[in-house]
């Protein structure tokens, strides 16, 4: 039986008004985890970025621009 189908056989087994309950801690559940996931990678990020060696040294704009194929 995988994981979907112990939920399923689970959430079967409540009521409709349970059910708001449970779709209600599910919800929350989702939001935690997708919190930590941005969470992480913004750390992630921090972390590559204070690593960087190349990090506070600034690029002029016009070198920047000439990079990305702009003219100004």
């Amino acid at each position: 039986m995988s994981n979907r189908e112990r939920c399923d056989a689970i959430l079967d087994s409540f009521s409709d008004a349970q059910l708001v309950n449970v779709a209600a801690m599910l919800q929350a559940m989702r939001q935690t985890i997708d919190d930590l996931e941005d969470e992480a990678f913004c750390q992630r990020m921090i972390e590559d970025y204070e690593r960087d060696p190349d990090k506070g040294d600034p690029m002029p704009l016009e070198d920047f621009a000439k990079e990305l194929g702009i003219e100004l």
